[in-house]
C-alpha cells in the first residue's frame, strides 16, 4: 500500500546509512588489527579508508534526522516522540539528543572526530589504537539498528515508521492509506520534554558526550601498550588526551550544574542524582589516571595503578550507560532514560569491554615493568598516588550506593540470584548520605592539592616542605578565621576543617605558581586549575551550606506549601521577604512561558524605591505538564534565586451562590480537615429517621456539626445535611458569610464508615495570588570562578603536554 504524505527517501538514508556504518566499522577493526600484526601499508590505508567512510555514514545518518525534524516528518517515531510544530527551532538541537537513538548518535559521532585526529597524529599507535576505537563503534552502532531477527531485537532504530512499530503492527489505522491526514494524533508530535527547553541543553549534552567519548583514547592506548607489550611507551601520547578528557568531561559535569540551577526548581546546582553521579564516578577517575600516569612518566612506577584506571574509568562510562539507559534508574533518577529493550544489548557490551580489558591486563601482568624501589614518604609520588587511591573510594562509594536498583535487581528478592531477604532502600535524604562520605574525601584531595606540588619526584626535605607551606598555613589561618566566625561555622567541625583546607589549596597553589613557578602561565596549568578545583570546594561550601531561604510566610498557606518556605503574594500586594519588600505586578504571556514580574524593593533615605525585578516562569506543557523556571538575580556577593511553586492557571470554576475552589475531604467524628485558610473539625453527627404508615424506613436525616477554625481568629459552626428521601439525594448546603465558605455534608461511606465533606470558598473575596520560594546562595560566584578557572588550568596544562611531547619526539 502507498501511504499518502508519508517521505520515506529520508528513512531509507538513514537505514543504509547504518548498515555501512557498521560494515565499514568491522572492516576498520579487521584491517587494522591485521596492521598491528603485519605491519603492511595498505592494511593501514584500507583501515584508514574504512573509518571515513564509517564517519561519513554516521554523518550522514546525523544529517537525516536533522532533516526530518526541521520538516516535521511525524510519520517516523523519533520526530513524532521528540518535536512538535510549536518547538522553536532553536530546541531542534535539543530534540536531536533528548532520544536515547540521538544521544547515542551524538556520542558516535565525537569518536569519529576524534578517530579522525589520532589518524593524523598517532604515528605507531594508529593501528591499535583505532581498532579498539572502532571495535567501540561497532557496539554503537549497533544500538541504533532497529532489527529483529529470530525475535531478537538488536537497537532501537530513529528512523522505524510510527506503522512499522512492533506494537503498532496489524492496527486498523494502519491501513488507512491518508492515517497521516486523518488522525489528529499524527498530525502533530509530542513535543520537546519542557526541562530541555533551555538554552544550556543545547550546549550541555554536546559536551557532556565529548567527555564520555573521550575516555575511549586513554582506554585505547592502554590497551594499545598491552597489545604491543609496549608497557611504558603509551603513556607520552596518552598522557595529554587523559587532561582532555579531565578537563572535558569536568567541563560538562560543571555545565550539568549550571542548567541546573538556572532552569531546574528543585534549588541549587546539585542533587546527587543516579545520573548525575555516574558522570562524577567516571571523572574521579580519570584523574586519578592521569596523575598516575604523570608520576610513571616522571618517575617511574605505579604503572599497574595507571593501566588500571585508565581502563576503568572508560568501563565506568559504558556502566553509567547501562545505568541510565536500561530503564533501571527509573524509580530514582529524574534524568535516565526509559527502557526500550536494549538492557540485554547493554550488558553485553559493557560485558564484552570488561571481559577485554581486564583479560588483556590480567594476560600481560606479571610482564609488566616493576618499580624498583619503594616510594619515599616525602615524595610528590607517594602522595600523588594517596590522591588517586582517594578519588578511586571516592568514585567508589558513590557508585556502590548509584547502584542499590542493580544491587536489588540481582541480589533482591526477585532477582537473578536472590540472597537478600529485602530490598535496599535508597538513602531518604541523598544529599545528606553522599556528604557525609563524600566531604572527608574532598578535605584529603584539596589538602593534597595545597601541599603535593611543593615535593620533589623521589625524595624531598622534610624541613625544607614544612617551611615552604608557613607563608600559606599563616595566611591560610588568618582568612579562614574570619570566614568561620562570619559563617558560624564553628559549631560543625567536618565543614569548617573543609572551610580549612579549601582556603589552604587556593592559598597554597598561588604561592606555588608566582614563587616556585615565577608567575610562568605555561608551566601554572596544574596549579590554576588546583586554585579553581578549591574554589568549587569553597563556593560549594559557603552558597550550600549557608543558605538561606528568605520565603516565609506569615500564615499557614497549604500542606503541600511549608509557610516557611514558600510565600503568599496577591496581586499588587506588598509584603516582606528578607532583606526587601517584594510586590506581584504582573502576569504576562510569551509564547508557552507565563511570566510572573516581582519587584524587589527597599527603604533608600526614608522613601521606598525598587531594587529590581525577578520574572520567575512556568513553561505551558498540555502534554507534559507545567514546569516552573527560576529567576535569579545575580550579584557579587550573593544570589537571590526564586521559583514559583504555584500559580492558579486554570480558569476559575463559580458555581451559582458564588462560591468556587471545591475541596473534599473524608473524615471520621474527631477529624481535622483545611480549607483555604481554615481548619475544620468534625465535631459530631446526629441524624433523624422517619417512617410512613406502614412502619417502612422512608426518610434519613443526617447533620454533621463542623467546628471551622479560621486564619483570623474566629471560630464558626456549620451543620450541613445530608437527607436521604426514598430513593432521592439531598443536601442542605451550609453558607458562612463572615469567613465567606460554604460547606456540603455530600455523601456516606459505609465501607469506612466516614463522611465526605465539601467546601468551598467565596469568589468575590479571591485575589489573584501566586506561592513564590526563594533563596540566598551566598557565595556562589565563587563556585563558577572555580569552574572557569578549572577549565582555563586544565586547558594550559594540556597545551604544555603536547609540546612536552613534541619537543621529545623531535630530541
Amino acid at each position: 500500500m502507498d501511504y499518502i504524505g508519508e517521505h520515506l527517501l529520508p528513512g531509507i538514508i538513514g537505514r543504509v546509512s547504518t548498515l555501512l556504518a557498521f560494515v565499514s566499522a568491522a572492516l576498520a577493526i579487521y584491517t587494522y588489527a591485521r596492521s598491528v600484526k603485519v605491519d603492511r601499508p595498505f592494511l593501514r590505508a584500507i583501515g584508514r579508508g574504512a573509518f571515513v567512510l564509517h564517519g561519513l555514514s554516521i554523518f550522514t545518518m546525523v544529517g537525516m534526522i536533522f532533516f526530518m525534524l526541521s520538516q516535521h516528518y511525524f510519520e517516523y517515531d523519533y520526530v513524532w516522540k521528540h518535536s512538535s510544530l510549536d518547538l522553536p527551532v532553536r530546541y531542534i538541537l535539543s530534540s536531536f539528543w533528548e532520544g536515547q537513538e540521538g544521544s547515542f548518535l551524538l556520542w558516535t559521532i565525537w569518536h569519529v572526530v576524534l578517530g579522525f585526529v589520532i589518524m593524523r597524529t598517532a604515528g605507531e599507535w594508529e593501528a591499535p589504537v583505532m581498532a579498539i576505537i572502532s571495535m567501540v563503534q561497532l557496539f554503537l552502532v549497533s544500538m541504533v539498528f532497529g532489527i529483529y531477527p529470530f525475535d531478537l531485537k538488536i537497537g532501537s532504530s530513529p528512523f522505524v515508521l510510527i506503522r512499522e512499530l512492533p506494537e503498532n503492527i496489524g492496527l486498523p489505522w494502519t491501513q488507512m492509506e491518508d492515517y497521516l491526514q486523518r488522525i489528529p494524533a499524527f498530525m502533530d508530535g509530542n513535543g520537546l520534554n519542557p526541562l530541555l527547553q533551555n538554552y544550556w541543553m543545547t550546549i550541555h549534552p554536546p559536551i557532556t558526550f565529548l567527555g564520555f567519548a573521550s575516555t575511549v583514547v586513554p582506554f585505547a592506548f592502554a590497551l594499545a601498550g598491552l597489545w604491543k607489550r609496549k608497557y611504558n611507551e603509551w603513556l607520552r601520547p596518552a598522557l595529554p588526551w587523559t587532561f582532555f578528557s579531565v578537563m572535558i568531561l569536568g567541563t560538562g559535569i560543571l555545565m550539568g550544574g549550571a542548567w541546573a540551577y538556572e532552569a531546574l526548581s528543585f534549588g541549587g546546582f546539585w542533587a546527587w542524582d543516579p545520573v548525575e553521579n555516574s558522570s562524577l564516578v567516571a571523572w574521579l577517575t580519570v584523574v586519578g589516571a592521569a596523575h598516575l600516569m604523570l608520576i610513571h612518566k616522571n618517575k617511574g612506577g605505579n604503572l599497574k595503578s595507571a593501566f588500571f584506571l585508565a581502563i576503568v574509568s572508560f568501563l565506568l562510562i559504558l556502566y553509567s550507560t547501562f545505568l541510565t539507559r536500561s530503564g533501571i534508574l527509573g524509580d530514582t533518577s529524574v534524568h535516565a532514560f526509559v527502557d526500550l529493550g536494549l538492557s540485554g544489548q547493554l550488558l553485553i557490551y559493557l560485558l564484552f569491554f570488561i571481559v577485554l580489558a581486564f583479560g588483556m591486563l590480567a594476560w600481560h601482568y606479571r610482564h609488566l615493568p616493576k618499580s624498583a624501589q619503594q616510594d619515599e614518604l616525602w615524595s610528590r609520588e607517594f602522595w600523588m598516588f594517596i590522591g588517586a587511591l582517594t578519588l578511586l573510594a571516592s568514585a567508589f562509594q558513590i557508585s556502590m550506593t548509584t547502584s542499590i536498583p542493580v544491587w536489588n535487581a540481582l541480589f533482591g528478592p526477585e532477582g537473578w540470584l536472590p540472597w537478600m531477604d529485602a530490598k535496599l532502600a535508597p538513602p531518604l535524604d541523598a544529599i545528606e548520605h553522599y556528604n557525609s562520605f563524600q566531604i572527608p574525601f574532598a578535605i584529603v584531595i584539596v589538602l593534597l592539592m595545597a601541599s603535593g606540588q611543593f615535593l620533589k619526584y623521589k625524595r624531598s626535605s622534610s624541613s625544607k616542605f614544612f617551611k615552604d607551606l608557613v607563608n600559606s598555613s599563616i595566611i591560610t589561618v588568618l582568612i579562614g578565621g574570619v570566614m568561620l566566625y562570619a559563617l558560624a561555622l564553628y559549631s560543625q567541625p567536618v565543614l569548617a576543617l573543609l572551610l580549612f583546607a579549601s582556603i589552604f589549596s587556593i592559598v597554597a597553589n598561588f604561592d606555588y605558581a608566582l614563587r616556585v613557578l615565577k608567575g610562568k602561565v605555561r608551566k601554572s596549568g596544574a596549579s590554576i586549575a588546583h586554585i579553581g578545583f578549591g574554589l568549587v570546594v569553597l563556593g560549594s561550601l559557603i552558597s550550600n551550606g549557608k543558605q538561606q531561604v528568605i520565603s516565609q510566610n506569615s500564615t499557614f498557606i497549604a500542606k503541600d506549601f511549608p509557610q516557611n518556605e514558600n510565600l503568599l503574594i496577591e496581586l499588587q500586594d506588598t509584603v516582606r521577604m528578607g532583606d526587601y519588600l517584594v510586590s506581584w505586578q504582573q502576569e504576562r504571556l510569551e509564547g508557552n512561558y507565563r511570566f510572573y514580574d516581582v519587584d524587589y524593593m527597599q527603604w533608600v533615605e526614608g522613601r521606598l524605591e525598587k531594587q529590581f525585578t525577578l520574572s520567575p516562569s512556568i513553561l505551558m506543557n498540555d502534554r507534559m505538564g507545567n514546569s516552573p523556571e527560576p529567576d535569579t538575580r545575580h550579584t557579587l556577593g550573593k544570589d537571590i534565586y526564586t521559583h514559583v511553586t504555584y500559580a492558579p492557571i486554570e480558569e476559575q470554576v463559580v458555581d451559582a451562590d458564588g462560591y468556587t475552589g471545591e475541596a473534599r475531604a473524608e473524615m471520621m467524628r474527631g477529624d481535622t480537615a483545611i480549607l483555604d485558610q481554615s481548619f475544620i473539625i468534625l465535631d459530631s453527627v446526629a441524624s433523624d429517621i422517619g417512617y410512613n404508615e406502614e412502619g417502612v424506613l422512608s426518610r434519613v436525616e443526617v447533620e454533621a456539626k463542623l467546628v471551622i477554625i479560621h486564619i483570623d481568629g474566629g471560630v464558626y459552626t456549620a451543620r450541613p445535611r445530608y437527607i436521604l428521601d426514598g430513593e432521592t439525594v439531598q443536601h442542605e448546603d451550609v453558607i458562612l458569610d463572615k469567613p465567606g465558605l460554604k460547606f456540603r455534608f455530600d455523601e456516606i461511606i459505609p465501607e469506612t464508615n466516614k463522611l465526605v465533606i465539601k467546601g468551598w470558598r467565596r469568589a468575590a473575596d479571591e485575589k489573584p495570588f501566586i506561592v513564590m520560594k526563594a533563596i540566598v546562595f551566598p557565595m556562589i560566584n565563587l563556585l563558577w570562578l572555580g569552574s572557569i578557572l578549572m577549565i582555563i588550568g586544565s586547558v594550559i596544562a594540556i597545551i604544555e603536554r603536547i609540546r612536552l611531547a613534541k619537543h621529545k619526539a623531535i630530541a
